[in-house]
């Protein structure tokens, strides 16, 4: 019988196993900060509210559970996603950079459409969440745009 052996990883493969891998951690860690700053704010929250179903103004932090969530979020929405860009290949690089133009583009042009459809009575007033919501929504679409398309 002949025993099949594999023939070795060109440079190629190699890179792309590790940059999946690291990429694995990458989500990992992400995973873990958002856990955590989830668990915080559910565990120590000493009102009726919820931060991320548009309740905000009833959640009562104690101040260094608040200082702690927000650092949370200043590493997990911001940091991490800039350090991750350096991870990833050019075209992902392009698509991601794509995503945020979205999302940023979005906020600034639907801010003033949700105040102006307030003034007239269409809508309720605009609020932190809705605008978050926007740009998390408006990120995905345009990645999905970039992807199929460019």
């Amino acid at each position: 019988m002949t025993s099949k052996t594999k023939a070795p990883l060109g440079p190629g493969e190699q890179r792309t196993r590790q940059r999946r891998r690291t990429q694995m951690i990458y989500l990992g860690v992400a995973a873990v900060i958002g856990g955590t700053i989830g668990g915080m704010t559910g565990f120590f929250d000493q009102g009726d509210g919820n931060i991320f179903g548009g309740d905000w103004e009833s959640v009562k932090l104690p101040p260094a559970v608040a200082l702690l969530a927000a650092a949370g979020f200043l590493a997990a929405l911001l940091a991490l996603p800039l350090y991750g860009f350096r991870m990833i290949d050019d075209y992902k690089r392009e698509r991601n950079l794509i995503a945020f133009t979205g999302g940023c583009l979005s906020v600034l042009a639907g801010y003033p459409m949700w105040a102006a459809l307030h003034a007239g009575g269409f809508v309720p007033a605009p609020h932190a969440f809705g605008m978050f919501a926007i740009a998390y929504v408006s990120m995905i679409v345009a990645f999905l745009y970039a992807r199929w398309r460019l």
